[in-house]
């Protein structure tokens, strides 16, 4: 962590800037995000959606003394002043953009910022959310609680898979087949406040065209994630043939395990591959799930970035491969169960590098 950061940048973080009244329990489950000085409005929408602590990181690009610029610390202040819920839940760790920075144009460092949302979170478990500005609209903590044997497998160093979903842009109804779609009428725009907060509710909504699969968790080319299977799932499934873009929100362990990779600016696939090649297991939750309102705006990138962007991710895919097997050899763990996932999901990269790949 922090590795591709100046003195400067570091230097600029305050933890618990805010600090919440409450004290999380080591078993609790913090969500952790990122909220930019401009949407400072979701964090009420986090606290109304999740019951439990939250660990936060808002990033102001000016400062306030700036004539005409807002004042996200004077409006963070009010909404904490008339927000009990946010007082009782919300960790909030600020970051400033150093003065030698503001005038770069730098993509937005969402990596970071999940990486100091989850050092500083003050529970042992954590929601990973991505950085789009998606809502868990489901009581996950509750889920676990229900489920003692899920908890067994979250210390052992498994990730859990909150499958994700969009609100839809159009106001016609589709069809979700995945080889098709079909205008089936006009159906009313979905609010923030009618969000689903069940599956049964979830599948109504995605029947009349209201919500639509997110391609994170359910694009066509990556079968991660069954959605027809999944709608019928009442138990825990384990992910298979697991793709490098997949890019889900997750429940992880706080320690012990890898950080995001601060060379992306915004690059949530990277954490979880990183995760899986280590050895841990991906398991999608059957109830719970997560839906982007879509109420932050998209953030644009060049067709120059994204070229940059999807070329350092394919040689970060090949490094990744090499840096796993090597410890696993280095190890003697080759051959265990724990090496799996990098001797299956690495076999071209390995087999380029000339080294010997067998099959688990």
């Amino acid at each position: 962590m922090f590795t591709f950061h100046t003195p400067a940048i570091t230097d600029s973080i305050q933890p618990f800037y805010i600090r919440s009244t409450s004290t999380p329990k080591p078993e609790d489950i913090t969500l952790v995000a990122f909220v930019p000085q401009d949407e400072l409005s979701e964090l009420v929408s986090l606290v109304e959606r999740f019951p439990g602590p939250i660990s936060v990181v808002l990033h102001i690009e000016q400062p306030s003394d700036i004539p005409g610029a807002s004042n996200p610390k004077k409006r963070l202040s009010a909404m904490w002043a008339s927000n009990p819920k946010v007082r009782e839940q919300v960790d909030i760790h600020l970051m400033t953009t150093p003065v030698t920075h503001r005038q770069a144009a730098v993509q937005q460092q969402a990596n970071l910022h999940r990486n100091l949302a989850r050092f500083f979170a003050r529970s042992d478990y954590v929601l990973l959310m991505d950085s789009d500005g998606s809502l868990p609209t489901t009581n996950v903590a509750r889920s676990f609680e229900q489920h003692p044997q899920w908890m067994e497998k979250l210390k052992a160093g498994n990730v859990f898979v909150l499958p994700g979903f969009n609100v839809s842009t159009t106001t016609t109804a589709t069809s979700q087949d995945d080889t098709s779609a079909t205008d089936v009428g006009l159906v009313p725009a979905l609010s923030v406040a009618n969000l689903p907060t069940d599956k049964e509710s979830l599948l109504g909504y995605i029947r009349e065209g209201q919500v639509s699969l997110s391609e994170k968790t359910w694009k066509k080319t990556i079968r991660n994630v069954d959605f027809n299977a999944w709608a019928s799932q009442t138990r825990l499934s384990a992910i298979q043939n697991y793709d490098p873009y997949f890019s889900p929100s997750v429940v992880m362990r706080r320690d012990k395990m890898l950080w995001c990779p601060e060379r992306f600016g915004d690059n949530h696939a990277a954490c979880m591959f990183e995760l899986y090649l280590s050895g841990a297991d991906f398991w999608v939750l059957p109830n719970d799930f997560s839906v982007n309102a879509a109420t932050r705006p998209e953030i644009v990138v060049s067709d120059r970035e994204q070229m940059i962007n999807t070329r350092l991710y394919q040689k970060f895919h090949e490094e990744s491969c090499l840096k796993h097997a090597r410890a696993f050899y280095a190890a003697g763990e080759w051959d265990s169960d724990r090496a799996r996932h990098c001797r299956i999901s690495c076999q071209k990269v390995l087999a380029v590098w000339g080294l010997v790949i067998r099959q688990a």
